[in-house]
Order: structure tokens, then C-alpha cells, then sequence
């Protein structure tokens, strides 16, 4: 039980840095390319979900709708909160780019823990 517990713990830390940037009304030191919000979304959900489906235990592909729905959600929550924060404002596109990540994130722990489980 409490190991299954640790295993949240990599994705209660990014979920606790992302509400705390959301709350900001200005990140410093953001890459300043053009639509370069949507790719920071893009990786940083992508790692928020690699390890959301660790704790969920994901094994295969046909599983990965889990951890993606979870953080799909949490991205939708995000930019709702984003919204009562001056300064800042929701946008369909970054929960997009934080859907598409979260896609990545999940599909690309599946394909480690297959070539890993390979190995033994």
C-alpha cells in the first residue's frame, strides 16, 4: 500500500509546480519563440502524465486513457484557474498542447517499460 502511494509522489510534485506557475501573473525566463507557451505545455505534460502512468501501473497501450484522461482533466482545471489570475488567461490551444503531451508522456512510458521488461 504505502509503495503504491510513493509512486504518486513524482506526479504530486510537477501537480503542485504547475498550480504554482499558473498562479504567477508572469513566469521569468520563458523561451520567447513564437507560440513557445504551447511547447513548454507540450513537455511538461508529457513528463506529468510519463509519470502519472507510472503510478497508475500502466503496462500497455491499450491502457494509457487513464493517466491521459487524469491529466487532460487536470489541464482543463489548470486553465480555469488561469483565468482568475490577473495577468493571465485560458486558452483551448495550451489545453491542446497539454492533451497532445500528455498523449506523448503516457505512450512513451509504455514503450520504456516494454524495452526495459525486455532486457530481464
Amino acid at each position: 500500500m504505502v509503495k503504491k502511494l510513493l509512486k504518486w509522489i513524482p506526479s504530486i510534485f510537477i501537480a503542485c509546480c504547475s498550480f504554482y506557475l499558473s498562479s504567477q501573473e508572469h513566469i521569468e525566463h520563458m523561451p520567447s519563440f513564437w507560440n513557445a507557451d504551447k511547447v513548454v505545455h507540450f513537455f511538461c505534460y508529457s513528463g506529468f502524465c510519463f509519470f502519472t502512468a507510472f503510478a497508475c501501473n500502466i503496462k500497455n497501450f491499450k491502457k494509457i486513457c487513464l493517466p491521459v484522461l487524469i491529466i487532460s482533466l487536470w489541464g482543463i482545471s489548470d486553465e480555469i484557474h488561469q483565468s482568475f489570475v490577473p495577468g493571465r488567461s485560458a486558452s483551448v490551444f495550451d489545453w491542446l498542447a497539454d492533451t497532445t503531451g500528455a498523449f506523448l508522456g503516457a505512450v512513451l512510458y509504455v514503450w520504456v517499460i516494454k524495452k526495459v521488461s525486455r532486457l530481464h
